[in-house]
Formats: structure tokens, sequence, C-alpha cells
């Protein structure tokens, strides 16, 4: 019998800790959000969206950069789908993650399930974290909200199965979401049906990719129905190679790999299904043909793993790998524990994670994907003959799970389930009844109820202003809670300030955010200035000084920083001011920063890793290798941020040549080992 339960999940977690009060002003980008093509291998029609609707900010969201790494045992809000053969957990609170997908026949756990939960640095509010299966919607990266909570409901199809509804709606692109997980009786595996809706009467751009993490071992080989691949290794260009063997020149590799290509030829060959033999972080995105049926499987020497599948619509594929590298190595274990690594497999609307699609005005698109496991012939999958043991995958899909039974399940979903309110079990973000309240009938809930998306603190403020005209004042040293973009938001604040309801620091601060994140600096500025007349408050000098800086004024934008520290001398203000310091090569004054800290920042990994940078940049050579050797823990360090290594290998270079030079660079990087704990490269 299908049931479906609310209860809780409890593992060790380090706390989130509180958003960061700044406003995201400084154009941050998902890593694959720049990404250079060779245009030798990509076609233009198959680059025809890459690189198209991209964003320079994740406004008006807020930044989650206050974790630690200290975990203590928490009990997550769980809701469990069962049935005889699967039990499926989500995670209510991290975004509804499917974090858990049991077979209770084989006894055996089909996900990567973390034994902890500890953010760091790699999603687009920068709290991302490893395990399970998670859902990204929107923009290139991970979710606003894979570290927040979902809006949650509880439905049941005609034939009594219970099905767990999770949404939110995407205020970047003005996208509802929702994601719908359902585990009939006698069923083998999930169904999990995701429909996106554009709320807002304007064309958009679209995202979606499922993320799934299984466990990485020697013996798992990824299977896709594809020949060829768009590879991307974290360095050089995207481009379109054959798969599964990959050939790389010994002049492109390093270490032992290149003894090895210079005995095979010049050449070294990776098997890139066969993970555990890539050196570095690469993606893989498999260009599925239109007449395949659109699936991605990991199986085990015994023929047995995960596969998910999906109706056409999603026909996107891809696989992620951290590498073997040290930095490679280094994540994993700095994401969970030592022994729990994983790969991740993925699903997507595109055919790359470099693309936005177009979405028209009121538009809406549906799928439906399973999750669950097959039984493949074992010599026939592992066979190096590449096509024999894709259709041995085919084979034990086709099996387990009819394409048919997909398309009618999803047919089911849509004729039952749409326009239909569940009953709320979980609360989520709750800007979309804000929203509601200022544009009415301009935006469209497409059928989903409100009801699961609470009023807090951080949207209670901006209903008043679509309510009332009225936008409530804090005192000037209350950090800002949230923040709101568009230009009817922007009416709607300019009229608070012009009938004089709200003619204060507040409104103009918030006025000058909205004016800099349309990239209108004169505007902002001018808005900065008024906030400041009206009270002096540190988060009106920060944006006054991300204009300077922006203009090139970078001396005047460091002092101001330095000013905003002054008055509110908290991390994220300090982590600027360092920033722009070091940038400025103002060593002196960042060591003076560092020394005036509290002793608690002063023992936070990035501000330290900057006193480094100003110890080794003012001559303390000694003093600066000293600091790098530890203890420096660099809790939110960024996926793909090198600074930690290149200033060890700066030390290196300047012990052995006394300059640090590229070419005296080069020899460090490839004669001395970097400690561990500084060495996250993915290259």
């Amino acid at each position: 019998m299908s049931m479906l339960n609310i209860t809780t999940y409890s593992m060790p977690a380090a706390s989130l800790g509180r958003d960061n009060p700044l406003p995201d002003l400084k154009q941050v980008d998902d890593l694959h959000a720049a990404i250079e093509i060779d245009r030798e291998t990509v076609s233009d029609e198959e680059a025809r969206y890459m690189g198209w609707g991209r964003i320079h900010s994740i406004l008006p969201y807020t930044i989650q950069d206050g974790y630690g790494r200290k975990r203590r045992r928490r009990a997550f809000k769980a809701a469990v789908l069962e049935n005889e053969h699967l039990r499926a957990t989500f995670l209510l609170q991290l975004g509804g993650r499917l974090w858990s997908l049991y077979d209770k026949d084989e006894g055996r756990e089909l996900m990567h399930t973390n034994p902890v939960y500890q953010p760091a640095n790699l999603a687009l509010r920068n709290a991302g974290f490893s395990g399970g299966v998670e859902w990204n919607c929107g923009i290139i990266g991970h979710t606003p909200f894979t570290a927040d909570d979902m809006a949650c409901e509880t439905l049941t199809l005609s034939d009594g199965t219970p099905v767990l509804r999770m949404y939110e709606y995407e205020r970047v692109r003005g996208l509802f979401y929702r994601v719908e997980a359902f585990l009939p009786d006698g069923a083998t595996e999930l169904y999990v049906r995701v429909r996106i809706d554009n709320a807002r009467q304007q064309d958009t751009a679209v995202y979606w990719w499922s993320n799934m993490a299984v466990d990485e071992r020697q013996d798992v080989r990824v299977l896709v129905p594809a020949a060829k691949a768009f590879r991307y290794g974290y360095g050089g260009k995207l481009s379109k190679v054959p798969i599964p063997y990959m050939t790389v020149e010994a002049d492109k590799l390093s270490g032992d790999a290149v003894r090895l290509a210079r005995e095979n030829g010049g050449t070294l060959d990776w098997d890139i299904s066969h993970t555990t033999g890539l050196p570095q972080a690469m993606d893989f995105f498999f260009d599925v043909p239109k007449e395949e049926r659109p699936f991605i499987a990991a199986l085990g020497a015994d023929g047995y793993g995960m596969c998910q599948t999906s109706t056409g619509e999603l026909r996107g594929r891809k696989l992620f790998v951290w590498g073997m590298g040290n930095g490679g190595r280094h994540w994993q274990t700095f994401l969970s524990r030592p022994g729990s690594a994983y790969i991740e497999l993925q699903s997507g609307l595109a055919h790359t994670q470099l693309e936005h699609l177009p979405m028209k005005a009121g538009a809406s698109i549906s799928w439906l994907e399973s999750y669950g496991a097959i039984h493949a012939d074992p010599a026939a999958a592992q066979d190096p003959d590449w096509e024999k043991a894709v259709a041995a995958a085919k084979k034990a899909l086709s099996k387990a799970r009819p394409a048919e039974e997909l398309e009618r399940r999803h047919r089911q979903v849509q004729r039952e389930l749409d326009g239909v309110a569940g009953q709320p079990v979980h609360q989520g973000m709750g800007f979309a009844r804000a929203e509601k309240a200022l544009l009415g009938e301009a935006f469209d809930t497409a059928g989903l109820s409100l009801a699961a998306m609470r009023l807090g603190r951080q949207e209670k403020p901006w209903m008043q202003l679509a309510q009332k005209g009225i936008l409530p004042c804090p005192e000037p040293m209350e950090e800002p809670a949230s923040y709101q973009t568009g230009p009817e938001w922007e009416r709607a604040l300019k009229a608070a300030v012009a009938s004089g309801k709200s003619d204060h620091w507040y409104a103009h601060y918030q006025l000058g955010v909205m004016a800099h994140a349309q990239g209108d600096r004169a505007a902002a500025e001018a808005e900065y200035r008024l906030s400041l007349d009206r009270a002096e408050n540190p988060w009106a000098l920060r944006g006054l000084a991300l204009c300077e800086q922006a203009a090139g004024r970078r001396a005047e934008s460091a002092e101001r920083l330095l000013r905003a520290v002054a008055m509110k001398p908290i991390r994220p203000l300090a982590v600027e001011a360092m920033e722009a310091l070091l940038e400025n090569r103002e060593y002196d004054k960042m060591l003076s920063l560092y020394a005036g800290l509290e002793a608690k920042l002063r023992r936070d990994g990035r501000l330290t890793a900057y006193y480094a940078a100003a110890l080794l940049r003012s001559g303390q050579l000694d003093e600066a290798e000293r600091v790098l050797r530890g203890p420096i823990v660099l809790t939110d360090i960024r996926e793909g941020n090198t600074l930690p290594t290149d200033l060890w290998f700066e030390v290196a270079a300047l012990r052995k040549f006394g300059r640090a030079d590229e070419a005296a660079l080069a020899w460090a990087a490839e004669n001395v080992p970097a400690p561990r704990h500084l060495d996250f490269r993915m290259r």
C-alpha cells in the first residue's frame, strides 16, 4: 500500500546561519555562465542559446553565507513516500530535495545519501550542499531554494495514490514551479512530475536541471543513449567530442599521466563512463538524439543501479565529476566526510547548462520523470563496446519501465492535479503573496494556492507597500532583511516616497538598490546619497562604494567601505573592504583592518586568507607562510576559486627564485605540493 507521512530526518548538520544583509550587486556568475565555446566542434544551431538570458545578480534574493562547519545533530522536516518496493525521503526545508531512495527489495540505497548536511559556496545564493536529487529552476546554477523551505501540500490521485506537491515562485524569471512526487502501489519506480508556469504577462527565460547524486565507485559505469557529448573541463573551451573515450595529449597532462601518455604514443585515453579514471573536475553534456528515449544510468559490476528517465520534454543529460586530483578529492570530503564521494547525473530541458530557453508570456511546460533501479546484464553493461553497453541498459529500462507507462502517468497527473489545491503541510517563502497583492490579475498563480506560503519578516514590509503604499522604516543599524526588484515595485516605492508616507533613509536605500541592479549607477548613487542625508547608515555607504568602484574611483570606494565597517563591523562588510584594499594593493590598510576586527572575525577563513595575502605582498614572507599552513578553514570558498593555492605557490616561487613572475609560479605549481586544506582546484 502506498503511503505518505510527514516526519523528521536526523543527521549531523552545520547551521545555515543568518542571511547576508548586503544585496548582490557585484555581478556574481555561475561557473557555467561565461564558458567559451569551441566553434569548430559546436555548430551555430547548437550554440544558439548558449550564453543567452544570462543574469549578473541573484537579486532580489539574499545571499546565504552565514554558515559554519560545526555540526550538531538536527531533525529536518521530511516527507516520506513508501510502498512495498521503495521508500523515498524528501527534505522540505532543503529545497524539497529527494534525499534518499531506498530499494526495499534489494536492501540498497539508490542515491548518494550524504551522512551530513554541510553547506559550501556552490550555489547562486552561496549555500549549496551535496547528496540526493536537487530540483533546479530558473537560472543557470543551483536553485535559489536549494537551502530554503519549499511550500508543500499533499493531494490524492483518483486511484488513492498520495501525492507530495512542493512548489515555489522563482522571482528572477517570474516562474511558478511545482514538483509532484508519487509512488503508486506496486511501482518499482518513483514518479516525479514537474510543471513550470510563466506567472507574468511578459516573455521570460526558463531553465531546469534535476541533479542526482550517486555514489562514486570504481565499478560504477555511467550509461546514456548518446555517441557524443559537449565537454567542459573547467579550463579551455566547451567542445563537442565522441564518447565514451576521451583522448588527451601529453602536453596537457602532468605527473604520472605524462609518462603514461608518452608510453602510449603521446596521448592518453580516458573512458569517461568509468569516472574514477578522470583526473579533474569535468562536465559532459550528452547529445541525446531526438529519436532516443532519454535516460541516464549508473550501474555497478553486477548490472544493478539507479536509472532516471523521463518523457520527451526533458532531453538533456549530464555527468559531473570532481575528478581524482587533489582539489577534487578535497571537495568531496569538504562537502561530507572521508570515505563519502559522489558523482552527479543530471537531466535538463536544454542540451547544456550554458543555456536558458525562451518562454512566452503565460506559457506552461510539464513533464514526468521516474527514478528507480534497473538490472542489466552485467557483462553487457560493462562491455568496452559502448553501443553494446548502452543497449543493455536500454533493454533493462524497457523491461522495468515501459515508455508508454510514463506517458500514461503523465496524462493522468495533468488531468487530475492541475488546478487542484492540496492540504498545506509546510510553508515556503511568501513573496508570491506580495507579488499578487501588487499585480492583481496580471499575476497568474497557475492554479496554485498560496496558503502554504508564509508572511514573515522578509515578506511583510513589501506586503504593506503593496496594500497600503507604505514601506516600514527600520533603524539605520538594523540589517536589511529583504529586497525587491522590477519596475512595478520601483513605481510603488517611488509613489510611497512622493506621497510623504515613506520619505525615509530605508526607502531611498531600497530605490538605490533597484537602480543599481538595473545598471543605472547615476540614479543609484543619487538615491544612496539621499538615504545618507536622511540618516547615516552603512548600507548606503556600501552601495556608494560599489558605484565608485565601478566608475574606477577605487581609492574612494575602499575608504567608504572602511567607514561602513567602522559603523557596522560585520563579516560581509569586512570581506568586501579587504577585497577592495587587496585590489588597490593597500596592504598596510588591510593589516590594520584585520588587526582591529574582533577575534571571531580574525578566525574567519576568508578574512584570514586576505590577511595572508597582505602579509605576503608587504614582504612578510615567513608570517604569510605560517598563516597559510594553518589552522585556516576556508568555510565559504567559491567553487573554482584558487586564491589559497595561488598564494601558496607565490610563497614557494619567492623562496626559490626571489620573484613571482609567470615562469616562477608555473614551476611552483608543478613542483611544490599545496597543503590539502588550501587545495580546492578544479583543474
